[in-house]
């Protein structure tokens, strides 16, 4: 008797043990997810946030293309000097790197003077027929960004102007979106057009700017409801988010 009762103890105890270690990893994995879940709700919304800053920045500058356009006058276009003097008061009074018109004899009309060159934007000067924007990397490697909208019933000695366009310093166009990090900090942030061309010049987790976002994610390990075929959709239809790999 005393023997069958030493057994049912120590089977007892066993299971006892049992279950706090099981009790204990299924904690663990509790707050592992909590703690993911909390995460990814952070991230999501800082990516957001961002975007947001970006999406406004583009849309004023859009609408600054429309308002400069509209307030140009027949005098404005009535000779090389006039039409310098409006394009340089427009530049300075919006901070730009450049703001040019297009002819279409493809001369590129910008505050210093005609100049040539149009093949080294992304845009199709002839057919562009609603707002664009791409990016641009000058001379000196730094990226600008491109606002190119299509204008009408303008020309400038005797050369229809089919477009006006803002050439942007990527930091001006980048101001008030938080992108820094401390040497402490495990999140890497940055922000990438459709394409997967990034905005800035931030390494994000050993991947350099001059490389494609999209050429290099399938390679990537991702964590679980997440996948490469989901980032490349999204990109495509251009929907914000956020996504986890390792």
């Amino acid at each position: 008797m005393l023997i069958s009762v030493i057994i049912g103890a120590a089977v007892i105890a066993a299971i006892l043990v049992a279950g706090t270690i099981w009790m204990a990893n299924a904690s663990k994995q509790d707050s592992n997810d909590a703690v993911r879940a909390v995460s990814m709700l952070y991230l999501d919304e800082l990516a957001g946030r961002r975007a947001q800053v970006v999406e406004t920045n583009i849309q004023n500058n859009i609408e600054t293309i429309q308002i400069a356009v509209n307030m140009m006058t027949n005098e404005d276009l009535s000779d090389e000097a006039h039409r310098r003097a409006f394009q340089s008061r427009m530049r300075e009074l919006y901070h730009l790197e450049r703001f040019a018109f297009v002819g279409e004899s493809g001369t590129i009309y910008t505050a210093d003077g005609p100049k040539e060159g149009i093949e080294e934007y992304d845009f199709d000067y002839k057919a562009i027929s609603e707002p664009e924007v791409s990016i641009k990397k000058g001379k000196d490697g730094e990226k600008h960004v491109v606002i190119a909208a299509p204008i009408s019933n303008r020309e400038f000695e005797g050369d229809p102007l089919l477009v006006c366009f803002e050439e942007i310093d990527m930091e001006q166009m980048l101001k008030g979106v938080s992108i820094q990090s401390t040497e402490k900090d495990a999140t890497f942030c940055n922000i990438y057009t459709s394409e997967g061309i990034a905005l800035t010049d931030t390494v994000l987790g050993g991947l350099s700017e001059d490389d494609n976002l999209l050429d290099a994610l399938p390679k990537a390990t991702y964590d679980k409801d997440n996948s490469y075929e989901q980032v490349e959709k999204d990109f495509a239809e251009g929907n914000g988010g956020t996504v986890s790999f390792t």
